[in-house]
């Protein structure tokens, strides 16, 4: 088996173990897919308040100019250290590789009177977040400390439903956060491919933030090649 297949074959048999993995081991799995299909990191270093996406991201960059042949090397042989009959036991034909480095929330836990309109959000509490709605529908339009609207982080953390509801209520779907990035900037930097079809369907556009940047151009692996179909 070439190179090229025992990776795709490796990327594929991750997805079965990404629940057994912690954060460290799941960054450096994602960091090696990067460097392997896309090469040297090559998208702008996420905003100081994108945890998640600034550690993905680092650790990408981490990488330098490590050759794509040597970063499918070292993935096969982080995999193989791990689970070292990962050979005998993947599927003939390998799946379709989905993004399993997002990280465990790690943000410190609040009691549920203490929480904020965002944080159920961010929690993805459909059911609250409609309460608070059909309370005081304003509250889709009111921008955070960080310069994010709830639909950003509806799309950021992938709640589909949640985004319905905002955008019944008035959201926009292509708002502007401080920075100049939509819904669809974050859905696609994410990896939330039913987030970025939803939003799409719903007339998101392909909007450039304050560095030029569109969706496409910092878009996950899971979600760049669907964006550049719709061209």
């Amino acid at each position: 088996m070439c190179l090229e297949e025992t990776f795709d074959k490796a990327a594929s048999y991750l997805q079965t173990l990404a629940s057994e993995l912690g954060s460290e081991e799941l960054l450096r799995f994602y960091a090696l897919y990067k460097q392997a299909t896309v090469g040297s990191c090559n998208v702008p270093k996420p905003n100081w308040y994108q945890m998640q996406a600034r550690q993905k991201w680092e650790a990408w960059k981490n990488l330098n100019d490590m050759s794509c042949k040597t970063a499918m090397i070292n993935y096969v042989e982080e995999l193989t250290k791990i689970c070292p009959t990962w050979e005998e036991d993947v599927k003939s034909e390998p799946q379709k590789w989905v993004a399993v480095s997002r990280l465990i929330n790690e943000e410190e836990q609040i009691s549920d009177t203490e929480k904020t309109f965002l944080d159920w959000i961010k929690e993805g509490h459909q059911h609250k977040v409609q309460e608070l709605l059909d309370k005081e529908s304003k509250l889709v339009s009111v921008m955070d400390t960080e310069g994010l609207l709830p639909i950003h982080w509806a799309a950021d953390r992938g709640h589909v439903g949640i985004i319905e509801l905002l955008i019944k209520h008035g959201a926009n779907v292509n708002s502007q956060d401080t920075d100049g990035q939509t819904p669809l900037h974050y859905a696609a930097f994410c990896g939330h491919l039913d987030v970025v079809k939803y939003l799409l369907s719903i007339g998101a556009e392909s909007i450039e933030d304050k560095d030029g940047m569109k969706p496409k151009d910092v878009a996950d692996v899971n979600t760049l090649s669907y964006l550049l179909s719709m061209k």
